[in-house]
């Protein structure tokens, strides 16, 4: 296996393709599978289509972002194009589209791509050589019911799964995501892969519990919004908790999201803000009569450490490195003055690596917020 990372800050769509090609080493023919992530500034569709006519072999996959990541640090308004090499891997790609309304009519498309790469549904060994990657649009809603249809279709929960919510900045909410020049925004990228080198995704969670919880008495799953907790109106339940006031607990949401038990498993689902009502509007679903932890940010650097570590024993000669992690922990490294010290540890772990700013992430079937889901493929 072998990656390469490119970058550009060129505007022009045409002019950035160029110079991302332009700074490849092999040529388009010898790329299994090309990735690009990209600022919203961007004309994705002109973008996507431009991508693809340099790589008409290829299996290309793209999304745009609330952010880049590349060995040169946390990027903003860039196009970052990462590549995968291989000849023993196979891969193939296919698009969701309608996803927030009808994911299941993109059934015959994802089977197809399955068995392009020879990974059978309903093989319960099917993860043991195959993953998924998945770039899905944000804005909808619709990230859990799209992986509910996958697993539902490849019939094996064990399969792995590697994702990320396509990400936007500015005040505008959409995204893009695309599959070989087409694009949508509301759907997903999916991108399968059936290799007989080792690969690693994992989940990484600079949150700890602090052992105060709270039960979910009322609560609108399918529009992420949490009425009342323990009886009472939720937003005044959570500062409460937090033990200060109702007008500080706005602006303290991204140290203190929720924990959600899932598969034996603490994920968060992060605040996306509060209502006048005193409701609380949330990145992820939770469920009536459930238990929701409150959480608080810990050492992030202590825990980069740890992941990066992880990852060396799993994987011990790293080829190609994907990094998915959420925009709030990009804005909290920043605004931490830590965003240069962890791409320093991910410059010492691996090779190269590449990745975006999203707006949630997926491991497996599960999808929470305020995580980092890295994809490792080993040599």
């Amino acid at each position: 296996m072998e990656q390469e990372v490119v970058v550009s800050r060129q505007k022009d769509v045409k002019a950035a393709v160029a110079e991302l090609c332009a700074n490849l080493k092999k040529s388009p023919k010898e790329y299994n599978a090309v990735i690009f992530m990209a600022a919203i500034s961007y004309d994705f569709q002109a973008l996507s289509l431009e991508i693809k006519s340099r790589f008409p072999q290829s299996e290309v996959i793209g999304a745009s972002t609330a952010g880049e990541i590349a060995p040169s640090g946390f990027l903003n308004d860039t196009v970052v194009l990462t590549t995968m090499s291989d000849s023993s891997t196979k891969v193939k790609a296919c698009l969701v589209e309608n996803g927030s309304k009808y994911p299941v009519a993109s059934k015959k498309e994802i089977v197809s791509a399955l068995n392009a790469c020879s990974i059978r549904c309903g093989d319960a060994q099917s993860h043991k050589n195959a993953f998924a990657l998945a770039f899905i649009n944000g804005v909808f809603n619709a990230e859990e019911s799209i992986l509910t249809n996958f697993y539902s279709i490849i019939q094996n929960d064990s399969f792995q799964l590697a994702g990320g919510t396509a990400g936007f900045t500015g005040n505008k909410a959409k995204t893009f995501v695309s599959v070989n020049g087409k694009t949508t925004q509301d759907g997903a990228a999916f991108l399968f892969v059936k290799t007989p080198l080792p690969f690693d995704i994992r989940q990484e969670n600079i949150f700890n519990p602090t052992g105060k919880s709270v039960f979910v008495t009322q609560s609108d799953p399918i529009n992420r919004i949490v009425a009342k907790f323990d009886g009472k109106a939720a937003k005044s339940v959570y500062a409460q908790k937090l033990g200060v006031s109702e007008k500080q607990a706005e602006g303290i949401t991204f140290e203190n999201p929720f924990g959600r038990y899932m598969n034996g498993e603490l994920l968060n689902a992060a605040l996306a803000g509060f209502t006048p009502d005193g409701k609380i509007s949330l990145f992820a679903r939770v469920v009536p009569n459930t238990t929701l932890e409150l959480m608080h940010i810990g050492d992030p650097l202590a825990k980069c450490d740890e992941t990066c570590n992880g990852i060396r024993e799993a994987i011990k000669n790293p080829k190609f490195t994907l990094l998915l992690t959420c925009i709030t922990r990009t804005m909290y490294f920043a605004r931490e003055r830590i965003g240069e010290k962890i791409i320093q540890k991910y410059k010492t772990a691996f090779p190269t690596f590449c990745g975006f700013s999203c707006y949630g992430e997926q491991k497996g079937r599960v999808h929470c917020n305020q995580t980092l889901v890295t994809l490792v493929i080993g040599g």
